[in-house]
């Protein structure tokens, strides 16, 4: 049976989590070692931007790894990789006596410091191999290291559908942290009264602005909104997102701009609608989605988590 050390930082319904189920229901054994929470936040905060502070937490991270068994390993797979060097990367090698594979969600290369800080963009080539979900990321790992590219997916266990509690029924809804862009499509759509769930959001006028809403609470206010919107942000401006296929399991109508990669996963789905201008947008923000015919229930069937990690196994030649 194949062993897996999966790391990572512990969050709810987060890309963790998600792959240590898939691993599992794909036949693996799989130990998780946390990466996080930093403490105290402040140190964390300035480490990101300075990485050489981080060395608290390499020291405990450190600790963490030398309290597992060695067992026979056949992947270390670390997620996103926040504060791991590539002196790091080498011990666990080492330790393990096996690869050492980062699966990053978001683009080393963006300029958000959450992002690209922590010592990640540097720790690039010390890994075996780096998982990315985009084409044009890629095309700017691979002077440095072996690129797997893998789509992002859908998890049934955490995102299923789910009845809601009448929150966001008829309304049209956003779900996700604030940005610069995203701030001025909203607020162009301020007189349709977009309800959204999120942080690192400025006061705008006409747009009610909630906590950001995960795992379960996410899929009732998914289920029942009128019309979800997803905005992409800069790194995935020529692919597509986690919501892309979550809103989508979770039972939800989805609004996107128009990629390719939206074309191919979703261009088949009577409940995705995707959009090239702001004139189509609101127009379609403006529409009725029960005009659209139900979604076909197996449209995600190719496109979950455990077909994404057996992906990974065939690629890394584990099964």
């Amino acid at each position: 049976m194949t062993r897996i050390i999966i790391v990572g930082e512990p969050a709810e319904a987060g890309l963790r989590d998600s792959l240590v189920s898939a691993f599992r229901r794909s036949g693996c054994t799989v130990d998780v070692l946390d990466l996080g929470p930093w403490q105290p936040p402040g140190l964390a905060f300035a480490a990101f931007r300075q990485p050489i502070l981080g060395t608290k937490f390499r020291r405990q991270f450190r600790r963490n790894v030398d309290a597992v068994e060695t067992h026979p390993v056949e992947l270390v797979l670390v997620i996103k990789g926040a504060f791991i060097d590539s002196r790091m990367i080498d011990y666990l090698r080492m330790r393990f006596d096996s690869q050492v594979v980062c699966w990053n969600p978001d683009s080393p290369f963006d300029k958000a410091i959450s992002n690209r800080g922590a010592g990640m963009r540097s720790a690039i080539a010390a890994y075996d191999a780096y998982i990315t979900w985009a084409h044009d990321v890629a095309e700017q790992l691979l002077p440095m290291v072996r690129v797997v590219v893998i789509p992002f997916a859908w998890d049934p266990e955490l995102m299923p559908p789910t009845p809601g509690h009448g929150v966001a029924a008829g309304r049209i809804v956003f779900i996700g942290t604030g940005s610069r862009e995203r701030c001025e499509w909203l607020a162009g759509l301020a007189h349709l009264r977009p309800l959204i769930f999120g942080t690192q959001w400025p006061a705008i006028d006409c747009l009610n602005i909630r906590p950001p809403v995960r795992g379960l609470s996410f899929c009732r206010i998914v289920g029942e909104a009128k019309w979800n919107l997803n905005l992409l942000r800069p790194q995935n401006a020529r692919s597509h997102n986690m919501r892309t296929f979550e809103l989508v399991g979770a039972g939800g109508t989805q609004v996107a701009p128009y990629t390719g990669d939206h074309q191919r996963f979703l261009g088949s789905d009577s409940q995705t609608v995707l959009f090239r201008t702001s004139r189509e947008l609101e127009d379609i923000l403006c529409s009725d989605p029960t005009e659209h015919p139900p979604r076909h229930l197996t449209l995600l069937k190719e496109h979950t988590y455990t077909d994404r990690a057996r992906q990974l196994l065939n690629t890394l030649k584990l099964v």
